[in-house]
Protein backbone atom coordinates (compact mmCIF):
# COMPACT_ATOMS: atom_id res chain seq x y z
CA UNK A 1 0.00 0.00 0.00
CA UNK A 2 1.38 3.74 -0.99
CA UNK A 3 0.83 6.38 1.99
CA UNK A 4 1.15 10.22 1.25
CA UNK A 5 3.03 12.28 3.14
CA UNK A 6 1.09 15.17 4.50
CA UNK A 7 2.09 18.62 5.01
CA UNK A 8 1.39 20.10 8.18
CA UNK A 9 -0.98 22.59 7.35
CA UNK A 10 -2.60 19.30 5.39
CA UNK A 11 -2.44 17.81 8.53
CA UNK A 12 -4.16 20.24 10.60
CA UNK A 13 -6.84 20.74 7.91
CA UNK A 14 -7.58 17.11 8.15
CA UNK A 15 -7.83 17.42 11.93
CA UNK A 16 -10.64 20.40 11.82
CA UNK A 17 -14.30 19.59 12.93
CA UNK A 18 -16.76 18.31 11.34
CA UNK A 19 -19.20 20.85 8.71
CA UNK A 20 -21.80 22.00 10.41
CA UNK A 21 -24.13 22.05 7.57
CA UNK A 22 -24.19 21.46 3.78
CA UNK A 23 -23.99 25.23 3.21
CA UNK A 24 -20.36 24.87 5.34
CA UNK A 25 -19.34 22.21 2.39
CA UNK A 26 -20.80 23.62 -0.99
CA UNK A 27 -18.74 27.25 0.31
CA UNK A 28 -15.61 25.28 0.39
CA UNK A 29 -16.50 23.22 -2.64
CA UNK A 30 -17.22 27.40 -4.24
CA UNK A 31 -13.43 27.92 -2.75
CA UNK A 32 -11.97 25.61 -4.83
CA UNK A 33 -13.80 26.36 -7.89
CA UNK A 34 -12.45 29.20 -7.08
CA UNK A 35 -8.93 28.41 -7.22
CA UNK A 36 -9.43 26.40 -10.17
CA UNK A 37 -10.54 29.58 -12.10
CA UNK A 38 -7.26 31.56 -10.28
CA UNK A 39 -5.20 29.10 -11.32
CA UNK A 40 -5.85 27.75 -14.46
CA UNK A 41 -8.64 30.60 -15.76
CA UNK A 42 -11.14 27.98 -15.74
CA UNK A 43 -14.43 28.13 -14.20
CA UNK A 44 -16.51 25.05 -13.32
CA UNK A 45 -19.33 27.26 -11.42
CA UNK A 46 -21.65 26.54 -13.83
CA UNK A 47 -21.35 22.73 -14.09
CA UNK A 48 -24.23 20.59 -12.23
CA UNK A 49 -23.60 20.52 -8.49
CA UNK A 50 -24.14 16.53 -8.13
CA UNK A 51 -20.98 16.19 -10.80
CA UNK A 52 -18.67 18.10 -9.15
CA UNK A 53 -18.71 16.94 -5.88
CA UNK A 54 -18.93 13.19 -6.95
CA UNK A 55 -15.80 14.20 -8.96
CA UNK A 56 -14.20 15.90 -6.38
CA UNK A 57 -14.81 13.16 -3.98
CA UNK A 58 -13.08 10.63 -5.96
CA UNK A 59 -10.15 13.11 -6.73
CA UNK A 60 -9.59 13.79 -3.19
CA UNK A 61 -10.12 9.76 -2.64
CA UNK A 62 -7.08 9.68 -4.84
CA UNK A 63 -5.23 11.78 -2.52
CA UNK A 64 -6.35 10.68 0.74
CA UNK A 65 -7.62 13.27 1.71
CA UNK A 66 -11.57 13.69 3.35
CA UNK A 67 -11.87 16.91 4.34
CA UNK A 68 -12.48 19.40 1.38
CA UNK A 69 -10.18 22.16 3.65
CA UNK A 70 -7.59 19.65 3.06
CA UNK A 71 -7.98 19.88 -0.65
CA UNK A 72 -8.26 23.09 -0.79
CA UNK A 73 -5.27 23.88 0.50
CA UNK A 74 -3.23 21.01 -1.39
CA UNK A 75 -4.46 23.18 -4.75
CA UNK A 76 -2.67 26.37 -2.92
CA UNK A 77 0.83 24.11 -2.12
CA UNK A 78 0.67 21.85 -5.19
CA UNK A 79 0.07 23.69 -8.40
CA UNK A 80 0.29 20.34 -10.43
CA UNK A 81 -2.77 19.06 -8.80
CA UNK A 82 -5.44 21.78 -10.52
CA UNK A 83 -4.59 20.13 -13.75
CA UNK A 84 -5.34 16.68 -12.57
CA UNK A 85 -8.58 18.27 -10.91
CA UNK A 86 -9.22 19.37 -14.02
CA UNK A 87 -8.16 16.48 -15.96
CA UNK A 88 -11.14 14.93 -13.16
CA UNK A 89 -13.83 17.48 -13.39
CA UNK A 90 -13.92 17.14 -17.36
CA UNK A 91 -13.69 13.70 -17.82
CA UNK A 92 -16.80 12.53 -20.62
CA UNK A 93 -17.02 8.79 -21.77
CA UNK A 94 -17.08 8.56 -25.31
CA UNK A 95 -16.23 5.88 -28.21
CA UNK A 96 -16.37 5.60 -31.98
CA UNK A 97 -19.70 5.96 -33.57
CA UNK A 98 -21.60 6.29 -30.33
CA UNK A 99 -25.05 6.48 -31.13
CA UNK A 100 -24.99 4.83 -34.51
CA UNK A 101 -28.09 6.01 -35.69
CA UNK A 102 -26.80 9.54 -35.51
CA UNK A 103 -23.91 8.56 -37.48
CA UNK A 104 -25.86 6.44 -39.96
CA UNK A 105 -28.28 10.16 -40.80
CA UNK A 106 -24.86 12.37 -40.78
CA UNK A 107 -23.65 9.73 -43.76
CA UNK A 108 -26.68 9.12 -45.67
CA UNK A 109 -28.38 12.56 -45.73
CA UNK A 110 -26.27 15.99 -43.67
CA UNK A 111 -22.91 14.82 -45.82
CA UNK A 112 -23.90 14.47 -49.28
CA UNK A 113 -25.70 17.87 -48.67
CA UNK A 114 -23.23 19.27 -47.35
CA UNK A 115 -20.73 18.13 -50.21
CA UNK A 116 -22.80 18.71 -52.98
CA UNK A 117 -23.84 22.46 -51.69
CA UNK A 118 -20.27 23.72 -51.14
CA UNK A 119 -20.07 22.12 -54.70
CA UNK A 120 -22.72 24.26 -56.23
CA UNK A 121 -20.51 26.81 -54.14
CA UNK A 122 -17.43 26.63 -55.84
CA UNK A 123 -15.81 26.09 -52.41
CA UNK A 124 -14.07 22.41 -51.58
CA UNK A 125 -13.71 23.32 -47.66
CA UNK A 126 -15.50 21.50 -44.86
CA UNK A 127 -14.57 23.03 -41.78
CA UNK A 128 -16.11 20.82 -38.33
CA UNK A 129 -16.17 21.63 -35.00
CA UNK A 130 -16.24 18.61 -32.19
CA UNK A 131 -16.43 20.67 -28.78
CA UNK A 132 -15.85 18.58 -25.75
CA UNK A 133 -14.19 16.06 -27.95
CA UNK A 134 -12.69 13.93 -24.79
CA UNK A 135 -10.40 10.96 -25.96
CA UNK A 136 -11.00 12.24 -29.78
CA UNK A 137 -13.53 8.99 -30.60
CA UNK A 138 -16.22 11.46 -32.33
CA UNK A 139 -13.75 14.02 -34.50
CA UNK A 140 -11.93 10.67 -35.71
CA UNK A 141 -15.44 8.94 -36.18
CA UNK A 142 -16.38 12.39 -38.62
CA UNK A 143 -13.03 12.74 -40.07
CA UNK A 144 -13.67 8.87 -41.32
CA UNK A 145 -17.35 9.56 -42.46
CA UNK A 146 -15.93 13.03 -44.30
CA UNK A 147 -13.28 10.98 -46.13
CA UNK A 148 -15.79 8.13 -47.20
CA UNK A 149 -17.63 10.65 -48.59
CA UNK A 150 -14.93 12.22 -50.19
CA UNK A 151 -13.20 9.21 -51.76
CA UNK A 152 -14.34 9.70 -55.24
CA UNK A 153 -14.12 13.40 -55.51
CA UNK A 154 -10.61 14.90 -56.56
CA UNK A 155 -8.16 15.60 -53.65
CA UNK A 156 -8.32 19.02 -53.47
CA UNK A 157 -10.81 19.18 -50.84
CA UNK A 158 -9.77 20.86 -47.52
CA UNK A 159 -10.97 18.83 -44.43
CA UNK A 160 -10.36 21.47 -41.48
CA UNK A 161 -11.60 19.22 -38.24
CA UNK A 162 -11.15 21.02 -34.68
CA UNK A 163 -11.58 19.24 -31.31
CA UNK A 164 -11.42 20.79 -28.38
CA UNK A 165 -11.49 19.88 -25.03
CA UNK A 166 -10.62 20.92 -21.24
CA UNK A 167 -9.03 17.67 -20.09
CA UNK A 168 -5.55 17.37 -20.76
CA UNK A 169 -4.76 13.50 -20.40
CA UNK A 170 -7.90 12.88 -22.87
CA UNK A 171 -6.02 15.61 -25.45
CA UNK A 172 -3.15 13.82 -24.79
CA UNK A 173 -4.51 9.88 -25.80
CA UNK A 174 -6.62 11.94 -28.94
CA UNK A 175 -3.28 12.97 -30.63
CA UNK A 176 -1.58 9.97 -30.52
CA UNK A 177 -4.68 8.10 -31.94
CA UNK A 178 -4.80 4.78 -30.45
CA UNK A 179 -7.82 2.93 -29.11
CA UNK A 180 -8.68 -0.43 -27.09
CA UNK A 181 -11.20 -2.69 -28.75
CA UNK A 182 -13.46 -1.10 -26.30
CA UNK A 183 -14.20 2.28 -27.82
CA UNK A 184 -14.58 0.53 -31.35
CA UNK A 185 -17.35 -2.13 -30.06
CA UNK A 186 -19.64 0.43 -32.47
CA UNK A 187 -17.03 0.33 -35.32
CA UNK A 188 -18.26 -1.30 -38.36
CA UNK A 189 -15.98 -3.88 -39.64
CA UNK A 190 -15.44 -2.82 -42.91
CA UNK A 191 -14.39 0.69 -41.47
CA UNK A 192 -12.34 -0.72 -39.08
CA UNK A 193 -9.99 -2.76 -41.41
CA UNK A 194 -9.97 0.58 -43.93
CA UNK A 195 -9.07 3.16 -41.34
CA UNK A 196 -7.48 1.59 -38.47
CA UNK A 197 -4.19 -0.25 -37.84
CA UNK A 198 -3.92 -2.61 -35.47
CA UNK A 199 -0.63 -2.47 -33.24
CA UNK A 200 -0.71 -5.19 -30.48
CA UNK A 201 -3.96 -5.39 -28.46
CA UNK A 202 -4.91 -1.72 -29.34
CA UNK A 203 -6.09 -0.12 -32.95
CA UNK A 204 -4.45 3.03 -34.22
CA UNK A 205 -5.95 5.55 -36.36
CA UNK A 206 -4.70 5.61 -39.93
CA UNK A 207 -2.55 8.36 -40.80
CA UNK A 208 -5.25 9.83 -43.31
CA UNK A 209 -7.51 10.34 -41.08
CA UNK A 210 -5.21 11.76 -38.35
CA UNK A 211 -3.71 14.69 -40.65
CA UNK A 212 -7.66 15.43 -40.90
CA UNK A 213 -7.69 16.18 -36.86
CA UNK A 214 -6.42 18.76 -35.31
CA UNK A 215 -6.73 19.19 -31.20
CA UNK A 216 -6.62 22.00 -29.19
CA UNK A 217 -7.12 23.10 -25.53
CA UNK A 218 -10.40 25.40 -25.69
CA UNK A 219 -13.35 25.90 -22.39
CA UNK A 220 -16.70 25.77 -23.89
CA UNK A 221 -18.32 28.06 -20.87
CA UNK A 222 -15.63 30.50 -21.29
CA UNK A 223 -17.46 33.78 -22.20
CA UNK A 224 -14.58 35.47 -23.90
CA UNK A 225 -14.17 33.13 -26.33
CA UNK A 226 -16.44 32.37 -29.45
CA UNK A 227 -14.44 29.40 -31.34
CA UNK A 228 -11.23 27.59 -30.24
CA UNK A 229 -8.22 29.97 -30.98
CA UNK A 230 -6.72 27.34 -33.19
CA UNK A 231 -9.53 27.73 -35.79
CA UNK A 232 -8.59 30.80 -37.06
CA UNK A 233 -11.89 32.07 -35.58
CA UNK A 234 -13.86 30.87 -38.79
CA UNK A 235 -17.35 29.60 -38.87
CA UNK A 236 -18.19 26.02 -39.56
CA UNK A 237 -20.08 23.74 -41.31
CA UNK A 238 -21.06 21.27 -38.76
CA UNK A 239 -20.51 21.42 -34.90
CA UNK A 240 -20.79 19.13 -32.43
CA UNK A 241 -21.66 18.82 -28.86
CA UNK A 242 -22.93 15.52 -27.58
CA UNK A 243 -23.58 14.32 -24.08
CA UNK A 244 -21.46 17.64 -22.53
CA UNK A 245 -24.43 19.79 -21.98
CA UNK A 246 -26.12 17.63 -20.13
CA UNK A 247 -23.07 18.17 -16.97
CA UNK A 248 -24.31 22.06 -16.80
CA UNK A 249 -27.01 24.35 -14.97
CA UNK A 250 -29.44 25.93 -16.86
CA UNK A 251 -28.25 29.22 -17.25
CA UNK A 252 -24.38 27.59 -18.64
CA UNK A 253 -26.59 25.25 -21.15
CA UNK A 254 -28.17 28.80 -22.69
CA UNK A 255 -25.00 30.57 -22.56
CA UNK A 256 -23.39 27.61 -23.97
CA UNK A 257 -25.54 26.90 -27.34
CA UNK A 258 -25.76 30.42 -28.07
CA UNK A 259 -22.02 30.40 -28.70
CA UNK A 260 -22.26 27.32 -30.64
CA UNK A 261 -24.96 28.60 -32.76
CA UNK A 262 -22.99 32.18 -33.43
CA UNK A 263 -19.84 29.31 -34.75
CA UNK A 264 -22.43 28.06 -37.70
CA UNK A 265 -21.89 29.14 -41.07
CA UNK A 266 -24.74 29.57 -43.18
CA UNK A 267 -26.57 26.11 -43.54
CA UNK A 268 -24.27 24.73 -40.61
CA UNK A 269 -25.53 21.70 -39.14
CA UNK A 270 -25.87 21.84 -35.04
CA UNK A 271 -25.49 18.23 -33.19
CA UNK A 272 -26.09 17.44 -29.80
CA UNK A 273 -26.61 14.45 -27.46
CA UNK A 274 -30.24 12.36 -26.72
CA UNK A 275 -30.68 14.10 -23.78
CA UNK A 276 -29.91 17.38 -24.84
CA UNK A 277 -32.15 20.16 -26.53
CA UNK A 278 -32.28 23.91 -27.54
CA UNK A 279 -33.90 26.89 -25.78
CA UNK A 280 -36.69 28.43 -27.16
CA UNK A 281 -34.59 31.70 -27.82
CA UNK A 282 -32.53 29.77 -30.36
CA UNK A 283 -35.13 27.42 -31.78
CA UNK A 284 -36.33 30.11 -34.54
CA UNK A 285 -32.61 30.13 -35.93
CA UNK A 286 -32.22 26.27 -36.32
CA UNK A 287 -34.45 24.39 -38.31
CA UNK A 288 -35.06 20.69 -37.50
CA UNK A 289 -33.07 18.05 -40.00
CA UNK A 290 -33.92 15.00 -37.54
CA UNK A 291 -35.36 15.54 -34.33
CA UNK A 292 -34.62 11.85 -32.71
CA UNK A 293 -31.03 11.90 -33.48
CA UNK A 294 -30.54 15.79 -32.13
CA UNK A 295 -29.60 17.37 -35.64
CA UNK A 296 -30.53 20.86 -36.27
CA UNK A 297 -29.60 23.34 -39.39
CA UNK A 298 -28.76 26.74 -39.24
CA UNK A 299 -31.81 28.61 -41.19
CA UNK A 300 -29.61 30.65 -43.19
Amino acid sequence: MNHRHESSDEKNASSRAPFSSPQAMNAVINDILAELTRLRGIDFSGYRPGTLRRRLANRMAKVNLSDPNAYLQKLHTDSSEADRLIDVLGVNVTRFFRDPLVFETLAHTVIPELIERKKRQGTKEVRVWSAGCASGDEAYSIAILLSHALRKDPPDWGVHIFASDINNRALQQASQGRYSREHLRETKLGVLEDYFIPVGNEYEVAPSIRRLVHFCKDDLTCPQTRVPAESIFGTFDLVFCRNLLIYFDPNLQVRVLEKLFHSLGSYGHLVLGPSETLPTALSSGLVVVDKDNRIWRKAQ
